[in-house]
């Protein structure tokens, strides 16, 4: 039994390495395509390029895996089947059961790997993505102020005029506001200077330098009292900038987060994760039944129905994942649902593939006694 287990292993992994390198190169080359558009349209940052198409290849890989195993099967076991090796089998004892205990077998590291993507690796992944593409868009920002000019506000209230620039900020800034601020009626119509400055930008999208080491003059026109303050640092909104329309992207969370979360979406999110890698033992149970076709048949005869339900089971994840992020589903009741009718459609193909229809039938329409002889006559 383990030479003909290393067989159909050696057969069906050889089909899945085809047909999952077939779709990844398919995948990657239509992500190069999107990530050159960015690049030349100036959302991404050209070095940042081979960096990005690294880190989505992992997220690539997690829908690879177990599509590429589950058409692998049926490739295999649909040629094998069209030239009766499968009969064959069968009459060895090497039977549907044990062909489903050894492609589980195959099944189990593609799992884990799957999983470990999934639940691990491109959420960290995805973090550094994020860090970067944010220290990019920061770089980019910075970039984007002018230095050796004046900067003023629509209202006329402000100017700011910045001296240049250095690696981490700039550097000669001076400030002025002509006129009492609505935001902060305490502050009075003044100047300020300051040697060093720093960008940065709010939660709520606006835009400030951070003054260091500056000193500020303040007082009403045609007083007398004018006050003088040194200070450490200092806050100045940049006149005429305003990206309180963007809004920030949210930290991609670990998985143990999400496991432990109560926010819906949170569990949603653990949901969606651990089900990329349970569909991989899903797949591959249903496949054993679904890819036995009948000797001489066509080899390709069943993919249309292992592309369907396929295409059919990740969007009932979507589905329960959406259940589970309006508080529908919980969690628990997701997985048992979702993945649970997929394990009833294996077991009725299990059941027609061993003569469960042709016995249902016999008992529904029973042979009339004696039929047989009085069709002989």
């Amino acid at each position: 039994m383990r030479v003909l287990t290393r067989y159909l292993w050696r057969e069906i992994g050889l089909a899945a390495l085809a047909v999952g390198g077939a779709l990844f190169l398919i995948m990657m080359a239509n992500l190069l395509a999107r990530l050159l558009s960015a690049v030349a349209e100036g959302s991404l940052p050209s070095q940042l390029l081979w960096m990005m198409l690294g880190f989505n290849a992992i997220k690539l890989l997690i829908y690879v895996l177990p599509v590429g195993l589950f058409i692998g099967v049926m490739f295999a076991l649909g040629r094998m089947s069209r030239d009766s090796e499968l009969s064959v089998l069968r009459a060895c004892g090497y039977g549907p059961a044990k062909q489903t205990r050894a492609l589980l077998g195959l099944a189990f590291p593609v799992m884990l790997l799957t999983g470990f993507l999934s639940l691990w690796g491109y959420p960290a992944v995805q973090q550094v993505q994020d860090q970067l593409l944010a220290s990019a868009k920061s770089d980019q920002v910075l970039a984007q102020i002018p230095t050796e000019r004046f900067i003023e506000d629509a209202s006329g209230r402000a100017v700011l005029y910045v001296g240049g620039r250095r690696k981490d900020g700039y550097v000669d800034v001076f400030a002025f506001n002509s006129a009492l601020n609505p935001a902060n009626p305490r502050q009075q119509p003044g100047v300020e200077a300051a040697p060093f400055g720093t960008l940065k930008t709010a939660p709520d999208g606006h835009r400030y330098i951070v003054l260091s080491q500056g000193r500020r003059i303040e007082g009403q026109a045609g007083a007398t009292n004018w006050s003088v303050v040194d200070y450490q640092t200092h806050e100045i909104l940049i006149p005429g900038h305003d990206d309180s329309a963007t809004n920030p992207t949210k930290r991609m969370q670990s998985s143990w987060a999400l496991l432990h979360s109560s926010v819906p979406a949170d569990q949603a999110e653990f949901f969606y994760r651990i089900s990329q890698m349970i569909s991989v033992w899903v797949l591959v149970l249903i496949a054993v039944p679904l890819a036995q076709n009948r000797p001489r048949s066509g080899r390709y005869g069943r993919l249309f129905w292992a592309f369907l339900l396929y295409a059919l089971y990740f969007n009932f994840i979507a589905l329960g994942q959406n259940l589970i992020k309006q508080d529908t589903l919980t969690l628990w009741q997701g997985l048992a649902i979702v993945h649970g009718v997929f394990l009833l459609i294996w077991g009725l193909l299990r059941w027609a593939q061993s003569g469960g229809w042709r016995r249902l039938l016999a008992r529904v329409r029973p042979v009339p006694q004696g039929g047989a002889a009085h069709g002989r006559a």
